[in-house]
């Protein structure tokens, strides 16, 4: 992965490998599924948080900040995944997880601690005020300035990274597919892939979100506003004639009884006969609830015969440890 140059990474990104996975069901509801492995864009620092981090590393560095600071939880893929940019790219980089420091780290936080990330515990009350401005000002005396990265890479910047993904998916298939699927959490990716195929010339193709929330609450409000902020920015939509339909919706109630939550049975059961029939390994908070919708709407004919979809594998492997794995 670089941060140096859009075409180069744009490149990079062309060249992620398209993967036929095949089941049972599938084959009887007459649907080929296309798994793009983002999973595989870089040894240590994959899928949906490379393209989400590109663009924010870009700005600290273009704003002469060697050191970033962020949020998660003991198991987020995104603070394992600045922490292994802040080693490749040369940031400082600090951690803000949520709740107090654990007699033992989670593997992922080691991981990250291990890459030289600063981790910093603070309450779950305080992390869920979101109410940080005396506490930037405190870690700002005690550790210097930074440059701030939202939660998750969420926002338009991290929009903009995962743009690339839907550009690219477009210079792969030329147009040959139904629709796009990625897992939604903050919906950062889902707008961000989106505006990228729009961006490619293809309004005519939906980006559909599945999220692994148990309650949506504002989620789609925030997509769209990031989608629209996001065209905006990079003229996507003219500011003297209307603007076409959104190419993306969000699809609900495949989020396997909540965010991070145990597995129940059947899900359990289906990330096991999925990877045994494929190959393709899964992360269980994210492309595992994806890929299991899609299989699940097949079941019940949602998809036409004969439909090519695209599911993008947003990487997040190293959160298998927190899970009993098939």
């Amino acid at each position: 992965m670089v941060i140096d140059s859009d075409d180069d990474f744009f490149k990079l990104a062309c060249a992620v490998p398209l993967q036929v996975a095949t089941t049972p069901v599938l084959r009887g509801a007459g649907v080929e599924l296309v798994v793009r492995r983002d999973d595989l864009i870089d040894a240590s620092l994959s899928g949906n948080k490379a393209y989400k981090l590109f663009y924010n590393l870009r700005a600290a560095r273009d704003a002469g900040f060697l050191r970033v600071l962020s949020f998660g939880g003991a198991y987020s893929n995104h603070l394992h995944a600045l922490a292994m940019a802040g080693l490749k790219f040369g940031f400082n980089t600090l951690g803000v997880v949520r709740g107090e420091r654990p007699a033992s780290l989670s593997p992922t936080l080691m991981d990250a601690q291990n890459a030289g990330m600063e981790l910093i515990f603070i309450s779950r009350e305080s992390y869920q005020s979101k109410s940080f401005s005396q506490l930037l000002d405190g870690w700002r005396k005690q550790f210097g300035d930074f440059y701030l990265i939202p939660e998750g890479g969420a926002g338009v910047l991290g929009a903009r990274g995962m743009s690339l993904s839907g550009r690219a998916l477009e210079e792969q298939l030329k147009g040959d597919y139904t629709s796009v699927c990625i897992a939604c959490g903050t919906g950062t990716s889902l707008a961000g892939l989106a505006a990228g195929l729009v961006a490619a010339g293809r309004h005519d193709k939906l980006a559909l979100g599945f999220s692994v929330l148990k309650g949506d609450g504002d989620l789609g409000t925030g997509i769209a506003k990031t989608y629209q902020q996001l065209g905006v920015a990079q003229d996507l939509f003219c500011a003297h004639e209307p603007r076409p339909a959104a190419n993306w919706r969000l699809i609900s109630g495949f989020h396997g009884g909540g965010y991070g939550k145990k597995l129940p049975p059947n899900l359990f059961a289906f990330w096991r006969s999925f990877e045994r029939e494929t190959g393709i390994l899964l992360d269980p908070v994210y492309t595992l609830k994806l890929i299991w919708g899609i299989h699940c709407l097949a079941e019940l004919g949602y998809w036409s015969r004969g439909s090519r979809i695209v599911a993008i594998h947003s990487g997040g492997l190293q959160g298998r440890r927190g899970f009993t794995c098939p």
